[in-house]
């Protein structure tokens, strides 16, 4: 052992990690190429929109491109946003639950499955957030793909935790 009380929770929070950084650049390189220097473009579309308004004395109050922000340019910056969001908010508590079960003796085995699945969940959950298609296949595989080895990781301490504490 390398002295490392949880290494396997330990190798897998450097890999959701650098993968983080990874959807990270992306939020800054989409930043950058649309001009957009806080947020994720909310601000610039409605600038847009009351422009466009204003220029045509309010006469296009129906266009499609007014009431629809999803077909603007700045959606793509939204996008990449709510993938960076989405790991950043899954991540830590699966690696929480993971370092737990594993510190308890949980088998090498069902944690790197549990890690490895939950890690390649979220690439595929963020290709379809990312997708300009919107609805598609990606995003519930990934967020199923993501919600079951956080329930296995809940189950397992849950199941840990009342054998110590209860004598179960």
């Amino acid at each position: 052992m390398s002295g490392i009380s949880v290494p396997i929770s330990a190798f897998y929070s450097g890999i959701l990690g650098l993968y983080a950084l990874v959807l990270q650049f992306k939020v800054s390189g989409v930043r950058r190429r649309i001009n957009v220097s806080l947020g994720d473009g909310t601000r610039e579309i409605l600038v847009e929109a009351i422009q466009s308004l204003h220029k045509n004395n309010f006469a296009n109050i129906e266009s499609k491109e007014i009431v629809q922000p999803f077909s603007s340019k700045y959606w793509e910056v939204t996008r990449a946003v709510r993938a960076h969001g989405n790991l950043i908010e899954a991540a830590p508590v699966t690696l929480l639950f993971a370092a737990i079960a594993e510190q308890n003796g949980a088998s090498p085995t069902f944690l790197h499955v549990a890690l490895a699945t939950f890690f390649v969940a979220r690439i595929i959950h963020a290709a379809g957030v990312n997708s300009p298609r919107g609805v598609n296949v990606f995003r519930p595989i990934g967020v199923l793909g993501s919600t079951l080895p956080l329930f296995a990781l809940a189950v397992y301490n849950l199941y840990s935790g009342a054998r110590a504490v209860f004598g179960v």
